[in-house]
């Protein structure tokens, strides 16, 4: 038997990511709970604690465990019934020792995921939507977002179905969003203000607007989340006005990248030095699970002074190999520990797959769960190595920020460490004497290329659009640029619209 991992203690006083757990993946911890959703015979003989094992949040069962998640309204089941029972993994779960970030869905609805009567945005239709999200949220999580309208739901893609023309429509549906919750909320959960904007003018237009809300927390959306020099004038503006001496939590939507995690570290452990001691921030990315649905693999992670990323690849998929339990699963993480190669590639020749038919594929549904689960492990692991590596350098490096300047990729110059990123190390020195600055604004402005230098493709995609090669180096077989943190990714919806047959689409 091998002993499980717990990552949370490793987790330090780093801001906290949040695995944004899919739907189709908590399905296999739950359903196993009701009866023999994976047959006996399908579970790997490594799994000496079985499906649970899988289950991170569990902290006595799981191969590896880890206190924290998302999951989002926008694709759980709203019966408070039913997702009792389909969301176990989520709503069946030690909350003394987890903790459970929902969000509201605003981002399906926009999308239109997830169905909301936007021709009566009044009307009893659109308020059934809210009290189930609402009723939901307060059911299921720790801490929830409100319901937001993001500001891209007017733009020219969405605007046909949503009805809405500009910022403004936004901002009024969003506040009357707000003003819903607020009324009906019963405090079973602590809920983050979301904050949204294109630029400044706008970012500082919503927040002017929404302040006021007797919230928990904030949430950083929009360019709030993507663009340092905006984040760092409104936590800043959030300190002056006093809006963070007991606002526990703060949130930054879809942010993956590595170099980030450890910015937002830096940010965290100066709030709390200097205003909260409670203060978190907390971001999420869905890229384990998404990445899974694309037939991908993490298989390493790079933490170099020039690339901090996640290696992912192809994963093998061959009926040739199929039942091979003999050979081991060739990347290392607790799950694949546990596992073959076989496990993995289940389907030999000739066999049919769960809908009658032989499909080309070696993979069954459980293998994409499997394969979610490694994945999940490696993510956390090269958020928390990343982190770790940054205190080790920063206590060799203390650069001056004002030294700072932009350099070619290949010019080594200006590095300092081996295992990591100059920004890295400037951000940390810059921000510690941002919080102690009698003109923080000024510092900002002097401070404009660097911390312009460090959004690098973090905007290139959009707003909220953080794309594949952002994140991960990617094999040339593997395709283009692809968005893999949208968590209406069309392969992960495919796995998730099948969740309750317990099937995945398999290739015919």
């Amino acid at each position: 038997m091998k002993a499980p991992v717990n990552l949370t203690p490793l987790q330090k006083d780093y801001a906290v990511y949040l695995p944004a757990i899919s739907t189709f993946y908590s399905t296999y911890i739950s359903k196993q709970r009701q009866g023999e959703f994976v047959p006996q015979d399908r579970i790997p003989q490594g799994f000496d604690r079985g499906i649970e094992g899988m289950n991170f949040l569990n902290p006595e069962e799981g191969y590896f465990t880890y206190k924290y998640g998302l999951y989002s309204a926008g694709h759980a089941q709203l019966d408070l019934d039913k997702t009792l029972v389909q969301d176990s993994m989520i709503q069946n779960r030690d909350r003394k020792n987890t903790v459970i970030l929902g969000d509201s869905g605003g981002y399906q609805i926009g999308k239109g995921v997830l169905k909301f009567d936007w021709h009566n945005f009044e009307g009893a239709s659109a308020d059934k939507t809210r009290s189930q999200i609402l009723n939901w949220l307060e059911l299921t999580a720790d801490w929830s977002m409100l319901l937001d309208v993001p500001t891209w739901a007017s733009d020219h893609i969405h605007s046909p179905k949503t009805g809405l023309k500009s910022f403004d429509d936004c901002l009024n549906k969003t506040l009357h969003n707000n003003d819903y919750f607020i009324r009906n909320r019963l405090g079973q959960t602590k809920f983050l203000n979301v904050l949204q904007g294109s630029d400044w003018e706008t970012a500082d237009a919503w927040y002017q607007a929404v302040k006021h809300l007797p919230t928990e927390g904030w949430a950083m959306g929009g360019k709030n989340m993507c663009d340092m020099e905006i984040a760092l004038k409104r936590i800043i503006t959030l300190r002056d006005e006093k809006l963070l001496d007991d606002r526990d939590w703060m949130h930054f939507l879809g942010t993956a990248q590595l170099d980030w995690s450890c910015y937002l570290t830096s940010i965290q452990r100066q709030v709390r030095k200097t205003v909260n001691e409670n203060f978190t921030i907390s971001f999420d990315c869905a890229s384990p699970f998404i990445a899974t649905a694309h037939g991908l693999v993490y298989t390493n992670a790079q933490h170099t002074n020039k690339r901090w990323s996640v290696i992912m690849d192809k994963a093998p998929d061959n009926k040739a190999i199929s039942q091979a339990f003999d050979i081991p699963f060739p990347f290392e993480s607790e799950i694949g520990r546990r596992i073959t190669q076989g496990d993995v590639c289940w389907y030999k020749e000739g066999m049919e797959n769960k809908i009658g038919k032989i499909g080309k594929t070696s993979w069954d549904s459980f293998s994409y769960a499997l394969m979610m689960a490694h994945n999940t492990y490696c993510h956390i692991v090269a958020v928390q190595r990343a982190n770790n590596l940054m205190d080790i350098e920063t206590a060799r490096f203390k650069p001056d920020w004002r030294e700072w300047r932009k350099i070619k990729d290949s010019d080594m110059s200006d590095e300092f460490s081996d295992w990591v990123p100059r920004n890295v190390l400037y951000f940390d020195r810059f921000v510690e004497e941002l919080f102690a600055s009698e003109k923080p604004f000024e510092m900002i402005e002097q401070a404009k290329p660097m911390l312009n230098n460090m959004m690098g493709m973090r905007l290139k995609g959009g707003v909220a659009n953080n794309t594949f090669n952002n994140l991960f180096d990617e094999d040339q077989k593997t395709g283009g640029v692809e968005d893999f943190n949208d968590p209406n990714d069309e392969k992960l919806l495919e796995l998730e619209e099948l969740y309750h047959e317990g099937l995945a689409k398999e290739t015919v």
